[in-house]
């Protein structure tokens, strides 16, 4: 019977799992592990690997040794004995992590300090070299293009190269920052699949599938149409994690407004409830004006401190205007349509402060639903029509 391949996979982000390469690489071992590869994980993070300090030792005083006592002492034999190893990391500067980056340098006493050419280039000779080794390598960024990754791709091709050692393929990922949280996962269902399949073909064939391929790009790859409304939804995004006083908002009711009953039908009654829903807590002290332009009708929703109340048409000073027919509004809410995807997709707009969006469903939570009546929402509506 043979031996069972062994497969390291190096989780290579300072964020250890709370990362979207993490999320990727985690998928990608499943996949090996479903082929039948022994798979050992790597977290870098939790590693002590000390600095290369370039002296020499490991070449001269004492040959495949390190000055260092940390834990590269455990990781280089493991290196040695795999069959395959896996980068799971983040695009840092057009590079590797540091802590990526120290862990590749400690790996200087796996080679002989000689001189050989190969294949017409120069490099190093493996010593004791036990096994051949595959290379495959996982990297997301925040950027959305992938010739982001070329530095680094070409860095690892570089590396793999000259010696016994094989570069089989990799998975690039850009626009790729929404994918490191926790509360986003669900989005990621189908594109994680693949990278699961990837990693059962690599195991298995020894290269991802050009139909597997396809799919992790459909699923992730933002199309050159798309990169300028990346480029904003970011930055609105950026923009939503800055510091902000809602406490000082003035809020007013529009002279038009009607108030929303859950009686009233329709939309009128999903917006409605929503606010009987609100969430105060959320956001302690929020003050501001959520509108809805759906289709040809236009809903508000008044939040102000404890209270919020529903009315239709638009308010004269809105601090987040969301555009959407009302079907695709209410898909999205019933998570029918993935609100991130179908934003990116164009089926619908934000204007204003996109924070709201962002925390839509901890400001409208079914777990903080109120036993508020209708009668009470129009008692609470003349309380702000007051102020």
């Amino acid at each position: 019977m043979s031996e069972k391949k062994r497969a390291l996979v190096i989780f290579g982000s300072p964020r250890y799992k709370k990362s979207a390469s993490y999320h990727l690489g985690q998928h990608f071992a499943n996949g090996l592990k479903r082929a039948g590869m022994d798979v050992e994980e790597i977290m870098l993070v939790k590693q002590k690997i000390n600095h290369c300090i370039g002296c020499f030792t490991c070449w001269v005083k004492t040959p495949g040794k390190c000055v260092h006592r940390d834990d590269m002492d455990i990781l280089l034999p493991k290196i040695r004995n795999a069959d395959l190893i896996v980068y799971a990391i983040p695009l840092y500067i057009f590079s590797v992590p540091g802590i990526v980056k120290d862990f590749l340098d400690r790996q200087l006493p796996l080679v002989e300090p000689y001189l050989v050419k190969k294949d017409g280039i120069t490099s190093h000779p493996i010593r004791n070299k036990l096994k051949k080794t595959d290379f495959f390598v996982i990297s997301v960024a925040g950027f959305p293009e992938r010739s982001h990754f070329d530095a680094m791709v070409d860095m690892f091709k570089k590396k793999t190269r000259p010696a016994d050692e094989t570069y089989i393929g990799d998975i690039l990922i850009g626009g790729a920052e929404r994918m490191s949280k926790d509360d986003s996962q669900d989005e990621f269902k189908a594109l994680y699949n693949y990278i699961e399949q990837a990693g059962f073909e690599v195991a298995t064939n020894g290269a991802v599938s050009e139909e597997t391929q396809k799919l992790i790009n459909e699923e992730s790859m933002i199309k050159s149409e798309n990169i300028d409304t990346f480029i904003d939804i970011a930055n609105k995004y950026w923009d939503s994690l800055m510091p902000k006083d809602y406490s000082q908002i003035k809020i007013k009711k529009s002279a038009d407004a009607k108030p929303l009953k859950i009686t009233d039908g329709g939309m009128a009654t999903f917006f409605a409830g929503m606010s009987r829903i609100f969430n105060p807590n959320a956001i302690p002290g929020l003050k501001a004006v959520l509108q809805f332009n759906l289709d040809k009708d236009q809903y508000h929703l008044i939040m102000d401190e404890d209270v919020c109340l529903a009315y239709s048409g638009p308010h004269p000073n809105p601090t987040t205007i969301i555009i959407s027919t009302a079907d695709t509004w209410m898909k999205i809410s019933t998570s029918e349509l993935d609100g991130a995807k179908s934003l990116m997709k164009g089926l619908y707009k934000i204007e204003g402060d996109m924070n709201l969006l962002i925390n839509m469903n901890k400001i409208f939570s079914e777990k903080e639903k109120s036993d508020t009546s209708s009668e009470d929402i129009s008692v609470e509506s003349q309380k702000i029509l007051e102020k």
